[in-house]
């Protein structure tokens, strides 16, 4: 009936028990399709289309310092989870993860059927919690963080930072500065370890220091890599905010970017192209994270995909004014 009409299965549902969420222009295609093929709703279906709320949570981590929608990823992401809920008839519930919050109030939303399962879209490598979630049998999805035994999405660092070696090689770069991420994330972990296996592939002489993703560890990071004994050609690191860091750091001690040294982000979020000069970066789908997930979610909610079930995105790279030939200091 859903081909017929042109819908998603569960706007189907929806439209034959009266959704208020659904149209009525919907709601009348639907039911005409019904009458043409003879569908008669069974009560049993009926009844559990009720049990549902057609919405699925999208837990987003509550900071202190900071509202989580003023920094550019977390709206992308809903972007793409927002498109691929409305593509399967869900709406969005925005959650928002306060620290203190245990486990055991997610599982209360969807037992009590306020949301039908749970985004979860940026999450520490504990996985504790989320094993025990998952034995209950609640739908949940982890997106741009992994674990055997846990449906999620992510994004293989790999391919894009191979294109950004390759890049920066090419251009006469050997001495390579990288500033990581927070690691107690696994995206932290997975993007230095790529970052060290390429420089072993790329013969480069690599310089690490530690950060977190905030504008201000790229900032220090900078001050760390360009005040030290090798300084590089050449600064990597595991987001666009770090890389803006670095942008300012450089800009406030006289370096010409990319004249002195070359910049390199992660992720390709909005900010990137309008800073001077515009960022080269790994271009990280972070929207399609959230489409793919939204997607991966509704298949686990209406029994289609089992679980649990992993998605793997690949990531690209975007050249812009932030690299230029390499310039010995």
């Amino acid at each position: 009936m859903a081909r017929k009409a042109g819908v998603a299965e569960s706007t189907v549902s929806r439209a034959l028990t009266d959704s208020p969420l659904i149209t009525e222009a919907i709601k009348a295609k639907v039911r005409e399709a019904a009458r043409e093929l003879g569908y008669i709703p069974s009560r049993q279906a009926a009844l559990f289309a009720r049990n549902r709320s057609f919405s699925i949570g999208f837990v987003v981590p509550a900071y202190e310092s900071f509202p989580p929608f003023s920094r550019p990823y977390f709206p992308a992401l809903l972007d793409g989870a927002v498109a691929g809920a409305e593509e399967r008839g869900y709406s969005v519930t925005i959650v928002l993860d306060k620290v203190s919050r245990p486990m055991s109030e997610h599982f209360a939303l969807v037992e009590s059927k306020a949301v039908d399962g749970l985004l979860f879209s940026v999450t520490p490598t504990d996985y504790a919690p989320f094993l025990a979630l998952g034995e209950s049998g609640l739908p949940f999805v982890l997106i741009d963080n992994y674990r055997e035994g846990l449906s999620s999405v992510d994004s293989l660092p790999l391919p894009g930072m191979r294109k950004a070696f390759s890049h920066a090689c090419n251009l006469g770069h050997r001495r390579i500065g990288f500033i990581t991420g927070d690691m107690r994330y696994r995206n932290a972990v997975d993007r230095l370890e790529a970052f060290e296996l390429l420089a072993a592939e790329f013969d480069a002489e690599p310089t690490v220091v530690e950060g977190d993703f905030s504008r201000s560890s790229g900032y220090r990071g900078a001050g760390r890599l360009m005040e030290g004994p090798r300084r590089p050609t050449v600064i990597m690191t595991c987001s666009d905010r770090a890389a803006l860091g670095v942008l300012t750091w450089c800009s406030e001690h006289a370096f010409a970017v990319p004249r002195d040294v070359s910049v390199i982000g992660y992720d390709n979020l909005y900010p990137a192209q309008d800073v001077v000069p515009a960022l080269s970066t790994v271009d990280h789908p972070i929207s399609k994270s959230g489409l793919v997930g939204a997607r991966l979610l509704a298949d686990l909610i209406e029994g289609r995909e089992r679980g649990p079930a992993q998605r793997w995105l690949e990531t690209d790279f975007v050249v812009r004014e932030s690299t230029a030939t390499a310039r010995e200091p």
